[in-house]
Formats: C-alpha cells, structure tokens, sequence
C-alpha cells in the first residue's frame, strides 16, 4: 500500500487540511482519512443541499445516506484515475457497527495520524487528521472523547495501532492497511461533486462567440436558424414522454436496483461464515465480512432475473508457529482465492450466492405495522443481543426523471411514497441464528464477523469469543 501526503493548505470547515489518502498498490482503490461529516438537517433535506454544502467548503467530493453526508477536497494528484475513494470512518463503522474510536498512525515514516469516532455505527463529526511529532496529542484527543463518553453513559470500544497508551486495556489492533483490506462497498465510496451547469470553460465560450458572430455575418444565417429550430424540435419530441411513464420507469429502475425484504436473508452468509476456520494452519482469523452486491440496474426489469450475491472475505495472521505462504496455499478451501499482504496477514475471499425475489412498491409492509411487528420480534430477541440500533423512518429520494432540456419532471400522484429505516445489531455469532429464526423481515446489506480470545472473561449471553455486526434496511409505505 502506498501513502500520499497532501498539501497543507486549508480547504475545510475549521481550517482543516485537504484528506489525506492511503493508495492500494495492488487493487485501484483508496481510502481517504478526515471527512467532514454533517448530519441530514431534516427530512425534506436533498442531495442537492448537500451538494451546496460540500461546494461552499471547497470540496471536490461527496458521500451520502439518508441520516448523513460527508465530503472533503480529494487532491487532483493524490489517486490515479479511476481509482475508487473510500471514506475511512464508512469502513470502520462498518467494521464494528456500533460505539467506537479509531486512534491510528497513519504510517511509519510520517506525522499523520488519524482520529475518528463512530456512534451508534455511523461516522460522526469527529474525522481528522492530526499532524504530530509523536503520539501524545492523539492520546490525549482519544483520552478526553473516553471520558466525556462516560458522562453520557457511553462506553467506546477502542481501535489503536499504537504501541504505548492507557485508552483501554481492551483495545483492538488495526491498521490503515486493515481498512484497505475492508473496503468493498459502493455505496462507502466518495464520489465527485457534479459540475455546475454554468460552469462552461472560457475558451469553449471564445469559440462559440466567434462562431456566432461569422454565422451572422452569412447570408444563410437565417436558413440556419430555421433549420437549427427544426432539428431541436424533433429532438425534443423524440426524447418527451408523459410525466407519469417517465417516472414509472424512474421508480422501476430504483426498484431493480434493490431486492426484496426477506426473512432468510441472511440464511447462506451465516452457513458460510460458520464455515470459516477460526485456525488455518497455524494462522488465526480476525475478522470476515459478507457484503450483499447490489443488483444491476442497468434497463427496467434486468434485476427481476438474477439471484442475490455476496463477497465475502476474511483476515488472518500469522502466528509464531504458522505455516509458510507455499503451504498455505496448497490447502486453500474450495472457491477461495488468497491474497497475501506481507510476511504475516492474508486475505481470503470468496462468493456466496442465494435466491431472492424482484423489489414490489405492492409489497411493502406499513411503518406502522413494522414499529409495531417488526420491533416486537426485536424486543423479544433484545436479551441476546450487544447493541440494537432505532427503527427512524425516513423518506426515500428517488432520482427525478429529466426533460429533453435537462429539467425534472414534476412528481405525479401514481409515484409510491417511500420510507427507509437503517439499522444495525451487534450480537454473538449465534443470535444471528435467533434473528433469521424470527422472521424479520429486511433488505439485509453486510454481515460481519469478529474473533477474540476470550482472556478469562465472564461469557453471558450476549458476549461471546465470534460476534457479528449486522447492518439491514427496512423499506416501508406510510
């Protein structure tokens, strides 16, 4: 993995420097460290506020959801083109789902580190770089956000590569190249800001105003024009539909762009993860994660056809008495491929694939009935699990579709209204079981999976040496 250090000139809320951006020398991907992440301000808040937002910060790229935006100013030099950017407090909070601290020197060599927090399994504001001499000021950042978390009765689970600090006695090793390792979802994924209609390059304008002014200097000028009128006349009425089929097959598109709630959703990735090798010659697992792949979108109904697929991968490292790379490699399961990173981690990656059903707008179950059904079957499963995140519904945004001179087509009545609810459980391996046995109902995203060594500690119920973070959306009518 290759490391970039960017200029120090402020771009950001606060004074704040540009992202700086850890490159995959292998992959074309990147992750990008101190995003300036803002809350959604209320429901009837658009990607286009956020696109305002971003702007006025001088950003170049931006990340969003339903409850939250981020962006930063991505250096033209700091990835090569093509290479996919990912906000590293989206990954971590997908690694752990729940209340967390990222304290990490970013890399050997350099000064930068980096400091995050993640509530309630969502990046929060606190995202920054801190440029240091040593790891004091880190320390001493992670310190005070520990303690003004236990006022609030909150108690962060620590993730540190550093060697000497009193956060936690519990702290978890990670790396910036741990991160890299995790990154797979799209929608983790910073993307740049659109181009202002207006903003039309001067020498383009140049050009066009010498045209002009030669074009009317023609004796035709006028033949011109009238053909020219002719020409994008058609063309208008070639590209215009009536507003209710062109958001018919605007909301078909966003449906064949997701799956169906299933209650066995998570059936195949829980057989496969309970599969996994916690011991593979020698080397021990750290983590895997099973990330659903969203259906292709390309034309109405393409979705309807195809089946629901997972990547999946897991993290090992090397023990003392470990195999050897040639070794592990001959005794690789069925349908894993192996990447190795260094003398002592590899990456093991494989597919999961399972039936499922097209998304139906029909189909969808009231927010009344899932605050009430859905969050009783949680409520009865509550004792079994770490962490629960709310049911909050919010509306969907769904792309408007365009006119032939670029504008969006009013909604019409027939356009279903969507609700949107995001939540995420931490829970042992095993009550994953419980929450597929219950039948709640979900478009299930990402599970992950963790291993520790149980150190002497008391073992309950809701603690176990393999827990899981499950992250699902439940999609509702009014």
């Amino acid at each position: 993995m290759a490391f970039f250090k960017k200029k120090t000139k402020s771009n950001q809320d606060g004074g704040r420097l540009p992202l700086v951006v850890a490159v995959d020398d292998v992959e074309p991907k990147a992750v990008a460290f101190g995003v300036s992440w803002r809350a959604v301000a209320s429901r009837s808040s658009t990607r286009a506020d956020a696109i305002k937002i971003a702007r006025s910060g001088g950003a170049t790229h931006l990340i969003s959801t339903l409850q939250q935006f981020g962006y930063g100013l991505v250096p033209a030099d700091a990835a090569p083109a093509g290479t996919r950017v990912f906000a590293a407090a989206r990954v971590a909070a997908r690694q752990h789902g729940g209340d967390a601290i990222y304290a990490l020197k970013l890399f050997p060599e350099g000064n930068e580190y980096w400091f995050a927090v993640i509530r309630g399994g969502q990046p929060s504001s606190i995202d920054r770089v801190i440029l240091s001499d040593n790891d004091m000021e880190l320390i001493e950042a992670a310190r005070k956000e520990i303690e003004s978390g236990l006022e609030d009765d909150i108690s962060y689970a620590v993730f540190t590569n550093l060697e000497d600090h009193d956060l936690s006695d519990k702290a978890r090793g990670l790396t910036a190249q741990d991160l890299m390792l995790a990154a797979s979802g799209e929608e983790d994924v910073l993307q740049p800001l659109p181009k202002k209609s207006g903003d039309i390059p001067k020498p383009v304008i140049a050009v066009v105003g010498v045209a002009v002014l030669l074009a009317a200097g023609n004796k035709g000028w006028g033949m011109y024009q009238e053909k020219e009128r002719k020409r994008l006349a058609r063309i208008n009425a070639s590209v215009e539909e009536p507003p209710e089929q062109a958001w018919a097959l605007a909301m078909q598109a966003w449906a064949d762009g997701h799956r169906a709630a299933d209650p066995q959703g998570l059936s195949a990735v829980r057989v496969s993860l309970g599969s996994v090798p916690l011991v593979w010659g020698g080397w021990e697992v750290q983590s895997a994660t099973c990330t659903a792949v969203p259906p292709a979108a390309s034309q109405p109904g393409a979705a309807a056809q195809g089946d629901r697929h997972w990547g999946c991968s897991a993290i090992y490292t090397r023990s003392q008495f470990g195999r050897v790379n040639r070794e592990m490699k001959q005794s690789t399961p069925d349908g894993w491929t192996v990447q190795y990173k260094g003398l002592d981690t590899l990456v093991g990656s494989w597919n999961v694939t399972h039936a499922s059903q097209p998304f139906k707008f029909e189909a969808l179950r009231s927010v009344e009935n899932h605050m009430v059904e859905t969050v009783s079957r949680l409520q009865k499963l509550s004792a079994a699990f770490g962490q629960v995140g709310d049911l909050t519904f919010v509306p969907v945004e769904i792309k408007p579709p365009r006119k032939g001179d670029g504008t969006a087509v009013a909604m019409v009545a027939s356009v279903p209204q969507v609700r949107a609810a995001t939540f995420t459980l931490k829970a042992p391996l095993r009550s994953i079981d419980a929450l597929i046995d219950a039948g709640v109902e979900a478009d299930w995203l990402q599970i992950n999976m963790y291993f520790k060594r149980a150190d002497g500690e008391k073992v309950d119920i809701k603690t176990s040496a393999l827990t899981a973070d499950v992250k699902a959306v439940i999609y509702a009518k009014p």
